[in-house]
């Protein structure tokens, strides 16, 4: 007790005070020990009455109570540097000790309250193996084309350039002679490469990175060759279908000019496909930028209607006048093709590979060079090019529109 002149009653009032306080929150186990050596002067008083033998036997259930509530105190929670000074200050003898005997000794460092401010070489979460790759545009054009290989330079075909077809002849007249020709066309293989230099080093310390690498190499090569597969890429590569050199019909509307009311992109591409098949061809494909299928789908008639069906048919294709549409970032916005893509002819004369090697200084300088190539040669055949239909969507929607 802190004051010994104290009355029991005095005393009494004291703990109820205390009890109060500590059961106002959780308690610990140092606050009930503190409360039954109170109690315990309590009852080492040599005057006490019967009240006062009742109250310390209530304070005796009550700190039963408050034992079971109790909890150790909580640890004071430290930044790094001061969790590392304390623990320095603590074992401050058994450092001076390890170090007079060359010796070293480990500090436990707990309870560190990490702020916003860190900096350092590692992290403290866990590492995701996954690589952030760059986005590359999705293929299409590869997957409907006719695709093969080829063991020479170039890919000769013959073309016929000319024909002629029978008469009906009359009893005792001359038949008429037919004289059809052909001509041999030949089509260059092209090549398209790219490569690497990386470190020895670093393709040691980084397991990840000859994979990626090999990854990047061959995914930049297919987004290349799909692109040319539309656009070409100018002298000395293949010809693109939309290139001038592959020379595909444009669109024709015929009876149609100025004739479907309401015109929209859907009415050009059936137009195109009635053109195609006109030619005894049956188009496979409509090659499309995702922003006009966006258009497409989202025409409504004056009713607020969709013209299109919002629905995608069971084999995840979307198709138009029963052609599979293909969405493809390489065509422009505006510009279309329609066609039988079977009649794309697209031979490889080495298919996309990978090679390693010493280039120029690569061994003094402790480096290598990783090479991918691939080449390859697209043609459409001459007879076969009326299977195509290439346009502009604005400027032949206004040529069958109504006026």
């Amino acid at each position: 007790m802190e004051n010994t002149n104290l009355t029991p009653e005095q005393v009494i009032e004291k703990l109820d005070g205390m009890f109060t306080e500590k059961m106002t929150n959780v308690p610990t186990n140092e606050d009930v020990k503190a409360l039954k050596d109170e109690l315990e002067a309590l009852k080492g008083l040599e005057a006490k009455n019967q009240d006062i033998e009742k109250s310390i036997a209530k304070f005796e259930g009550r700190i039963e109570a408050m034992s079971e509530k109790a909890v150790e105190p909580k640890l004071e929670i430290l930044s790094v540097g001061q969790a590392i000074t304390k623990a320095y200050a603590d074992n401050i003898d058994e450092i001076k000790s390890a170090v007079e005997k060359g010796g070293k000794i480990a500090l436990s460092v707990k309870d560190t309250d990490i702020t916003n401010d860190y900096t350092g070489d590692y992290a403290l979460t866990d590492f995701d193996s996954e690589v952030d790759r760059v986005v590359r545009k999705r293929n299409g054009i590869m997957d409907a084309v006719n695709r093969g290989t080829t063991s020479s330079k170039f890919v000769t075909y013959v073309q016929q350039t000319a024909g002629s077809t029978g008469a009906w002849t009359g009893e005792s007249a001359s038949k008429t002679e037919q004289s059809p020709s052909w001509s041999e066309i030949s089509e260059e293989v092209k090549k398209i490469a790219g490569y690497v230099k990386v470190s020895k080093e670093m393709l040691e310390d980084l397991s990840f990175v000859r994979g990626e690498i090999n990854n990047d190499l061959l995914a930049g090569l297919s987004e290349q060759i799909e692109e040319a597969l539309l656009n070409g890429f100018g002298p000395g590569t293949i010809n693109g279908l939309l290139t001038p050199g592959m020379a595909l019909p444009t669109f024709t509307a015929g009876s149609f000019a100025g004739a479907v009311q309401d015109a929209n992109i859907s009415d050009v591409i059936r137009i195109a496909k009635a053109q195609v098949e006109a030619d005894n061809f049956t188009p496979t494909h409509v090659v499309l930028n995702p922003i006009d299928i966006a258009s497409l789908q989202l025409t409504k008639a004056s009713d607020g209607a969709y013209t299109y069906p919002m629905y995608i048919p069971m084999q995840g294709e979307m198709r138009v006048a029963d052609m599979i549409v293909v969405s493809s970032n390489y065509i422009a916005q505006d510009s279309y093709l329609v066609g039988d893509m079977s009649k794309v002819n697209v031979k490889f004369r080495n298919d996309l590979n990978l090679s390693v090697g010493l280039d120029q200084d690569d061994f003094t300088r402790n480096m290598i060079t990783i090479l991918a190539e691939a080449r390859l040669v697209q043609y459409v055949k001459e007879n076969q090019k009326n299977a195509f239909v290439v346009g502009t969507l604005s400027t032949d929607i206004a040529s069958i529109d109504k006026p």
